[in-house]
């Protein structure tokens, strides 16, 4: 497992409009990509979502396991990051969920399903001056 650097999880964490997206692929290798503006760093390894109604990438991640997140921020200079990473879980009721459902009723007025807990393996810039750099 790989510990993102602070400037990561500060933009993972930063709230409103940093756009986060994941992908997943399936067991076939046919790739998905959805928003998540839920995408959060809950600690230096783990990454973690609130489930409202993924139902592909939900079945994605159980089947193979592999995530990729992206976060960036449309600025002068551009700030971007990928995480490569395993997907461990879905949690439906303890501290991380409580958060996620509190937070999301606050946001967006909805019901949580569960919190997808993902485990970084890398990190990636993706903006200058070196996008596509491997931090760690």
């Amino acid at each position: 497992m790989a510990k993102m650097p602070k400037e990561v999880m500060d933009l993972l964490n930063e709230r409103p409009l940093v756009p986060k997206v994941l992908s997943t692929c399936d067991a076939t290798g046919i790739l998905n990509t959805v928003p998540k503006e839920t995408l959060s760093a809950v600690d230096e390894e783990t990454i973690a979502f609130a489930d409202i109604w993924g139902d592909k990438t939900n079945s994605n991640l159980k089947a193979t396991s592999k995530a990729a997140v992206a976060v960036f921020k449309i600025q002068v200079p551009p700030v971007g990051y990928q995480m490569k990473g395993t997907f461990q879980s879905f949690q439906t009721s303890g501290p991380l969920f409580d958060t996620f459902a509190k937070q999301v009723k606050e946001m967006l007025n909805l019901d949580i399903r569960a919190v997808g807990v993902i485990k970084v393996d890398e990190v990636y810039s993706a903006a200058p001056p070196n996008p596509g750099a491997k931090l760690v």
